[in-house]
């Protein structure tokens, strides 16, 4: 067995405004029962920052099994704000320190995998059963997906995760790639994502070494909520796009964006909340992952969302008040026609029945042809919009300028010697 432990760390976003650590137990139908227990962020030194910690070893043991891998623990940490970290800590039968780092970060990636795949099902009713239990506190899902109350899973496509390499005297380069940055004493960061740590690998130890791989984690932890919500973005974009109909979810994407950036900026007060050493590994694992990019992308990302949805809502109230002023349009016509009759039958009491059906005929033929042209000018308005109607004032102005840039052409001066190349600063 090698003497180098090998841990993943996953990072569910997940929005919820608080949790119950005062939860005794989680029931999993045909599985058993989880005990949560109450813990702390250890890396943090100044404000206390809570958790509640499942260990997941046994159920995970029971259900998955990979070929040339022990999975020696399987600990799930739900956080005070952002979502769920699960970390696997695995070992294998062959010795990892022939590899290089891309080789690992290889085997790694193939591992996740298969590991993802096995355990999806699982994991998933692990979160289902902890809401279902009052664990988490009104949970806040993407926009377009299944309502909270019929939430099963994160989507996949959020997921971010994590690699450590536990070792003593880790003899793994550095890619050329990754930046010279201040770490703590430990750490190395091989690959984005992709971590070697200088410290005891016994298992027996997975608390300590946990607590050490924090400040990498919770970069990770905030990369997924960004892209849990670009995600979410893009879901109602395409449907957008699609013009796909149903009802506008406005208000359910602000209070998303609001649990968003919430949580983000929460989990970003690692950096003035951790102890020095922890801090540098953090602020160096946020740049090698280029977590601040992310972070601008998403924010313009969920903006265009968030303007589109406003235009579309405006569209459909445009569309709705036509629909409206068709309608008292036609109640209008209607009221004045039945008017005109009760006039008819005032002014003319004691007419023939010819008479009047020649009346109440001509009576509704005029209301009809109103109703008919009322609806259609009301109807053409509508969709020509404000921008249609605005068309040919725009083209005269472009015609009235191109007339004038001719005129002027008969005017412009005789081109002077070329002089030295003028550079605009």
């Amino acid at each position: 067995m090698s003497d180098v432990l090998h841990i993943q760390t996953r990072a569910y976003p997940l929005h919820y405004t608080s949790i119950d650590r005062t939860v005794e137990r989680v029931v999993l139908p045909g599985r058993g029962q989880l005990r949560p227990v109450p813990g702390v962020l250890g890396s943090v030194a100044y404000n206390a920052e809570e958790t509640l910690d499942f260990d997941l070893t046994e159920i995970v043991q029971a259900a998955v099994s990979l070929p040339d891998i022990t999975i020696v623990s399987c600990r799930s940490r739900i956080l005070a704000a952002g979502g769920v970290l699960v970390s696997y800590a695995l070992r294998h039968t062959t010795d990892l320190r022939t590899l290089d780092a891309h080789d690992l970060a290889a085997l790694d990636a193939t591992i996740n995998r298969e590991l993802r795949e096995a355990d999806r099902a699982l994991l998933g009713e692990v979160l289902a059963a902890a809401k279902q239990s009052g664990v988490f506190a009104q949970v806040v899902v993407p926009p377009g997906g299944a309502e909270a109350a019929d939430w099963t899973e994160v989507d996949p496509r959020a997921v971010r995760y994590n690699c450590h390499f536990i070792t003593r005297d880790p003899a793994w380069e550095p890619d050329g790639r990754v930046p010279n940055l201040v770490l703590g004493r430990r750490c190395r960061i091989l690959l984005p994502y992709t971590y070697a740590w200088d410290d005891d690998p016994s298992p027996d130890r997975i608390d300590d070494i946990l607590t050490m791989l924090e400040p990498a984690d919770i970069a990770v932890a905030q990369q997924s909520v960004l892209v849990g919500a670009s995600v979410g973005g893009l879901r109602i974009l395409t449907e957008l796009a699609q013009a796909t109909a149903g009802r506008l979810e406005g208000p359910e994407f602000r209070r998303f964006l609001d649990g968003v950036w919430a949580d983000y900026h929460r989990l970003d007060a690692y950096r003035v909340e951790s102890g020095q050493d922890h801090r540098a590994t953090y602020i160096a694992a946020r740049e090698t992952i280029g977590l601040d990019g992310t972070h601008e992308r998403a924010e313009k990302l969920l903006n265009h969302v968030n303007a589109s949805l406003l235009a579309e809502s405006s569209r459909r109230s445009e569309q709705l008040d036509g629909r409206l002023n068709r309608v008292a349009a036609a109640l209008t016509v209607v009221a004045s026609a039945a008017f005109l009759l009760d006039i008819a039958a005032f002014l003319w009491p004691d007419v023939s029945g010819l008479t009047k059906a020649v009346t109440v005929t001509g009576v509704t033929l005029l209301a009809a042809g109103m109703l008919g042209a009322t609806i259609f000018w009301s109807r053409r308005a509508s969709d020509e919009g404000p921008g249609d109607r605005s068309d040919g004032r725009v083209a005269d102005g472009i015609r009235q300028r191109a007339g004038g840039a001719r005129q002027d052409r008969g005017r412009v001066p005789a081109a002077r010697p070329p002089g030295p190349l003028e550079i605009d600063r």
